[in-house]
């Protein structure tokens, strides 16, 4: 089945997804010594006590650009599939590694390390993490949104899109305010 007609199932947290994190990550870093600035788990599976789907999304800060193909050949030799590009200038790749019976068990977003990319998603986690009821108010649209558009992933990650925006903003004062 192709990634994007994988059903969305959001799921109750699971310590093991931080266990899972840490295994893989130990199989980047030594994968791609010497490239990774910075390497980090992101994405509601590394917010403790947050439901989501059981993907582990990890974000790897490099300076590598452009981003050259014998990394994507690194990457592939450990079952990393280049996903997709989305930043128009590139310096943003998609990659998915499947495991288990997830065909997205792993997302790995490659960014320029301390870019507005790169500070953003994490900005986003650690509010999270700290902001209880916001996290709260995240997961009961996700599991909403799971519910009504199981079978179109595009409307579940856009009807999250309002919400995420809103977070950000409100992380991004709690930050300037510390």
């Amino acid at each position: 089945m192709h990634p994007s007609r994988v059903p969305v199932v959001v799921e109750a947290y699971s310590e093991a997804w931080r266990e899972r994190y840490e295994d893989e990550r130990r199989v980047l870093l030594e994968t791609l010594a010497g490239v990774i600035v910075g390497l980090e788990h992101i994405g509601s599976t590394s917010v403790p006590g947050l439901a989501a789907k059981p993907t582990i999304d990890m974000m790897l800060g490099t300076h590598a650009w452009p981003w050259p193909g014998t990394h994507d050949a690194s990457l592939a030799a450990i079952g990393y599939d280049h996903y997709k590009t989305p930043a128009q200038d590139g310096r943003w790749r998609v990659y998915l590694k499947s495991w288990r019976d997830h065909q997205r068990g792993f997302h790995l977003h490659v960014v320029e390390h301390d870019s507005e990319h790169w500070r953003t998603h994490l900005l986003f986690r650690d509010y999270l993490r700290v902001h209880r009821a916001q996290a709260e108010r995240y997961e009961a649209l996700k599991l909403a949104l799971a519910a009504r558009f199981a079978h179109d992933r595009g409307a579940y990650q856009r009807g999250k899109s309002l919400l995420i925006m809103e977070i950000t903003q409100l992380a991004k004062a709690w930050a300037a305010g510390r």
